[in-house]
């Protein structure tokens, strides 16, 4: 399943995060989908003080490296997360899933497969 939305006016850190979170399309790279998770992972462990990830996320956001993605994963997970993100669904044309009853990437991903659900 691929996701189609509009692009213009979001910053290629936003149309990728928007992209990361409706899943992962076959035509994806790898390596996005493995940027946005290694930014989770970070994220995680320093909220959890995890002193192995001490400075992930800063070191990701140094030059040379992903600092626009950073600083797009910091605001969406912050305080303001839900009001940045409904505003980048509005801005790319989205509507907000979690009104309608629709199934999780996850879930999209195991029906193709034919796995039962666990619920």
């Amino acid at each position: 399943m691929s996701v189609k939305f509009v692009k213009e006016g979001l910053s290629s850190a936003e149309a990728s995060l928007l992209a990361w979170q409706f899943g992962a399309s076959e035509d994806d790279r790898p390596f996005v989908s493995a940027l946005w998770v290694a930014l989770s992972n970070a994220w995680e462990n320093e909220q959890r003080g995890d002193s192995m990830a001490t400075d992930f996320l800063r070191r990701l956001g140094s030059a040379g490296a992903f600092p626009e993605e950073v600083a797009t994963f910091r605001r969406f997970k912050s305080s303001e997360g839900e009001g940045y993100w409904l505003d980048l669904l509005d801005r790319a044309g989205l509507a907000d899933r979690r009104q309608r009853d629709e199934p999780t990437p996850t879930e999209r991903r195991r029906a193709k497969k034919g796995v039962a659900s666990s619920d």
